[in-house]
């Protein structure tokens, strides 16, 4: 008799377990479907698992720097603002530079076809490049001012016309500058417009150095260039629409 009240009880214990069983089984469904309790739930443990990743860690720091910085120079190269307005300005990407003549030449991906002439002017947004040395049907090849060529131009500073030259070096530098000079250090260099071939005021440099010449009766101007002329990844040509 006491063990059939035993089983009895049990099987009464055991039916209520699996109502509560099927009971929170309902409630629990019906808060899924009502709150969104499971998706909550799910990307908690996601969140939590990978919240101590770095982004770093799994995308890579140098994988887009690259692409960044060639998107920053065209913007960069497109920003001219000391172009005159009888110009037009054809971009292009320099795609070749031979290493015996480094601070010599560069080739660009522009030429006959996109309206490049032999002569013009190429320029960056923070200074001039150099001219069109030789033109084909699609790229041409661009003298850098780099090179010695460009010993004897006229160039400007503040209200002083001067003459660019180029020492043994190849440092850039104007000689033989009067001592009553108001001329300093940091002060900008730009192109006279003196001639046909470079449009005023287009930037060459600046000052970077001063030194008295031996016999104490004249300066040295040393001239730096805004940006790095190994560097040089898209230019502008200047094309002159009169």
């Amino acid at each position: 008799m006491r063990r059939r009240k035993k089983k009895i009880l049990d099987l009464k214990y055991k039916i209520i377990f699996i109502m509560l069983g099927i009971i929170l089984s309902i409630v629990f469904l019906y808060f899924s479907f009502h709150y969104n309790l499971s998706c909550s739930f799910i990307n908690d443990i996601f969140y939590y698992s990978f919240k101590s990743l770095d982004s770093k860690d799994i995308i890579g720091t140098n994988i887009n720097l690259e692409l960044k910085e060639e998107i920053e120079s065209l913007k960069s190269s497109l920003d001219i603002d000391f172009v005159l307005s009888d110009f037009e300005v054809i971009n292009g990407v320099v795609i070749s530079r031979n290493p015996s003549y480094w601070l010599d030449e560069i080739v660009v991906n522009r030429g006959i076809d996109d309206g490049i002439e032999k002569g013009m002017c190429v320029v960056v947004s923070k200074g001039i490049v150099g001219y069109v040395k030789e033109v084909y049907s699609n790229y041409s090849i661009i003298i850098l001012i780099t090179n010695s060529s460009f010993n004897n131009t006229s160039i400007r500073i503040n209200n002083s016309y001067l003459v660019l030259e180029y020492d043994k070096k190849g440092n850039m530098i104007v000689n033989q500058l009067d001592n009553s000079s108001n001329i300093k250090v940091g002060d900008v260099v730009l192109t006279s417009g003196l001639t046909d071939k470079y449009p005023s005021g287009i930037t060459i440099g600046y000052v970077n150095k001063i030194e008295n010449n031996n016999l104490g009766t004249g300066k040295t101007l040393y001239i730096s260039l805004y940006y790095d002329i190994d560097d040089i990844r898209y230019v502008s040509f200047l094309k002159r629409l009169v």
